[in-house]
């Protein structure tokens, strides 16, 4: 007998090929744009572009899009939910949204920390769309807060080797323009307000191909 959480993922992926089935639109990797960088912050005002089209290059509407960071403990979920409006697995490593009539799923994900060689996994209906390994945020040290620690941790770092963690800017680079982003950030914290953004499809299980 298998397990509940195997059970699950399986009726998972059925769902999400009925889904793509009945819609006539399968998420193509080769036509969808996902933004290289992905920037976090506990306030939610970074965001994370993905649109997601077919192999025809037409967007796929309403499509289930997740941001899976199991693979990065580092990054730090706020508990009211990760982003986009949505929640995730117990709150603890997924970012949900429903992409809109232009395929777009814009996520304002609320959380913290840092993650390097990952990968933060990107997902529509199922279908793998990409991989980041970086994962960088103005809260450097995980703690659901931006205060002056942080802006010392991004201060060492510039010091040093090229460290991504510390690349707000996605320029491959770390220079004043990282250091200004985070100085804008200083104060945001879990607790912030944030925008709202289009609804999310709730608590799911990711089916892994």
């Amino acid at each position: 007998m298998l397990p509940p959480s195997a059970s699950f993922s399986i009726a998972l992926g059925a769902l999400f090929t009925l889904a793509s089935v009945a819609s006539g639109a399968v998420p193509s990797p080769a036509t969808s744009t996902v933004d290289p960088c992905i920037n976090v912050c506990p306030a939610g005002d970074m965001t994370f572009h993905v649109v997601v089209r077919d192999l025809a290059s037409n967007p796929v509407t309403g499509s289930s899009v997740v941001v899976d960071f199991c693979n990065c403990p580092g990054v730090i979920l706020c508990p009211s939910g990760g982003g986009g409006g949505g929640g995730g697995l117990n709150g603890v490593c997924l970012a949900t949204m429903v992409a809109n009539a232009a395929g777009v799923a814009d996520f304002n994900i609320r959380a913290g920390g840092v993650c390097s060689g990952g990968p933060a996994t990107i997902y529509a209906d199922g279908v793998i769309l990409a991989q980041r390994s970086v994962v960088a945020s103005p809260d450097q040290n995980g703690d659901a807060s931006v205060d002056p620690a942080d802006q010392a941790i991004l201060a060492a770092k510039l010091l040093g080797p090229y460290d991504p963690t510390g690349d707000f800017n996605c320029s491959a680079a770390l220079e004043d323009g990282d250091t200004g982003i985070e100085a804008r950030h200083v104060g945001h914290s879990c607790g912030a307000v944030v925008p709202v953004a289009p609804g999310s499809w709730g608590r799911i299980k990711i089916v892994y191909r």
